[in-house]
């Protein structure tokens, strides 16, 4: 296994970076729950487009900026990816079964 090394200042922002990942947790589902019934119409591949999620999500995050804003935005794509695919794997056993 190969160890991190960080300087104190890096941990730090490393840190800080996590933590506002937690604390926007709330906005992060929210923007998700709305991107998935703004885009139900769309196919699968054009709701993954990663494009259309950033500029979905991206407004409910204005209070933030630079890297960290990145950073949410980042996760929150992250989490509509992770529901779309969950639901075309169950759709997918579906019409295997």
């Amino acid at each position: 296994m190969i160890d991190i090394v960080r300087t104190p200042e890096q941990e730090a922002a490393h840190l800080h970076l996590i933590t506002a990942r937690f604390r926007e947790a709330h906005r992060i589902n929210e923007a998700a729950n709305q991107y998935l019934a703004a885009t139900v119409e769309l196919s699968f591949e054009e709701r993954r487009e990663l494009q259309r999620r950033k500029e979905f999500v991206t407004p409910f995050f204005a209070h933030l900026a630079g890297i960290e804003r990145a950073f949410v935005v980042f996760h929150a794509t992250l989490r509509i990816n992770d529901i779309l695919w969950a639901a075309e794997r169950e759709r997918l056993g579906a019409e295997d079964a």
